[in-house]
């Protein structure tokens, strides 16, 4: 972000709390907007693979000729990546212009940092006429402001353990979260094979129209697309699925080429990221750790792995490297990279009986230095944390002269 909206920002919402909260306010401040919906509002939560969906059902609407605007969390490179028009990002003077519009209304002041990014995404989407809106909910679903709208279609990806301290100890607990999203009579797409108790309760009681692998019979086109990327899964089954019955089920009806053109040509950068020899990808959580070893198996069988990784504050790096024993010998950890991320010594206390040689790397400088020096038949993991993948993009483009922006990474590969 260029100076003058960083500062803004800064000054003007940094202060603002990030704190859960009740959608009551939000709510009145979101009516008082008088907002014109689209013609189909998609709304995408889960554990993993919500991003990516969002960025495929954003291409297949793009290549469709529909006019689309996507709401995304988090964010790689710039803040402005998470409020794009037909896939490309908000410019900084429309985004402060329309962060300074909500700042500005009466009752702002009592929400939080999160809800006010929102309402400056939906008060531009609603200022375009666009035919679609896909909004991503940034965690769990029941106090997510984009849970005030009213979809047309939503989708779980997955449930798995992931926020449990703002989200609950159990499956069941996160599933509960994030069924609110589910609505009276119109389609519900979960795309774990088995899915929660609390999600087919809260279909039921509300009569939401469930979509999932275990009710739905699969097409033999679906069934060779799953089976096409099972073979590297580049992308989870569960996405697939929900892509496609995505298609199937909104008012614009996707063809299933587009649909294949789409799965095999969208790079979803910090996801599986395979630049040179060095594989980039954000996992997090543990079960996003162990797509990430299927994917490592079933593609570099044979080559030696480097494993850089850092990990945010709410983290706990012991059930996110345990995976790699028996696949690695050391981890290089990165430090001083970005002040969301844990700190080296806090990661070394915590992964203490691990079976590792640990490496402590004082920069993403020397991150990099070290992937650069790597050997050809070597592959380097970026891994721990869309921060941290975010600080190793910018640094590999800042090296090759390119501008800091989600279209540069593309000439990466």
């Amino acid at each position: 972000m260029p100076d003058k909206l960083s500062k803004w920002i800064e000054e003007n919402l940094l202060n603002f709390n990030y704190k859960r909260k009740s959608l009551d306010r939000y709510k009145k401040v979101l009516s008082s907007l008088n907002l014109k919906y689209p013609e189909e509002i998609i709304l995408i939560g889960g554990t993993n693979g919500k991003g990516s969906l969002s960025e495929l059902v954003t291409e297949l609407a793009r290549q469709s000729n529909l006019s689309v605007g996507t709401f995304t969390s988090p964010h790689l490179l710039n803040f402005n990546e998470r409020i794009k028009i037909d896939g490309e990002e908000i410019s900084d003077e429309i985004f402060l212009k329309f962060l300074k519009k909500i700042k500005n209304l009466k009752d702002s002041d009592d929400l939080n940092f999160y809800q006010i990014i929102s309402l400056a995404a939906l008060y531009y989407f609603n200022k375009l006429n666009l035919n679609l809106w896909v909004l991503e909910i940034g965690m769990g679903g029941r106090l997510d402001p984009m849970n005030s709208l009213e979809p047309d279609i939503s989708v779980i990806t997955k449930v798995a353990l992931d926020h449990q301290e703002f989200l609950g100890d159990t499956i069941e607990d996160i599933a509960a979260e994030k069924a609110e999203i589910a609505r009276s009579e119109k389609p519900l797409i979960v795309g774990s094979k088995k899915v929660p108790n609390a999600i087919l309760d809260k279909a039921s009681k509300i009569n939401s129209i469930l979509i999932s692998q275990r009710n739905n019979k699969k097409s033999n086109f679906l069934k060779n697309l799953l089976k096409h990327f099972s073979q590297s899964k580049a992308i989870s089954e569960e996405v697939l699925f929900c892509l496609y019955q995505i298609s199937k089920r909104s008012k614009f009806k996707f063809s299933n080429e587009l649909i294949l053109k789409v799965s095999e040509n969208t790079k979803l950068h910090g996801r599986l990221s395979l630049i040179g020899n060095t594989l980039i990808d954000s996992a997090h959580n543990e079960d996003s750790i162990k797509n990430l070893i299927d994917y490592i198996h079933l593609n570099f069988k044979n080559k030696k792995l480097n494993l850089f990784f850092s990990c945010s504050e709410q983290k706990d790096p012991h059930k996110l490297l345990k995976p790699f024993e028996g696949l690695i010998d050391k981890i290089f950890l990165g430090g001083n990279i970005h002040d969301r991320l844990m700190p080296l010594d806090k990661v070394l206390l915590k992964t203490s009986d691990l079976n590792f040689s640990f490496i402590k790397m004082d920069s993403i400088q020397e991150i990099y230095n070290s992937v650069k020096i790597s050997k050809p038949n070597e592959i380097n993991l970026i891994i721990g944390s869309f921060y941290f993948s975010g600080e190793f993009f910018k640094f590999l483009l800042n090296d090759k002269g390119l501008p800091l922006s989600i279209s540069s990474l593309n000439e990466l590969y």
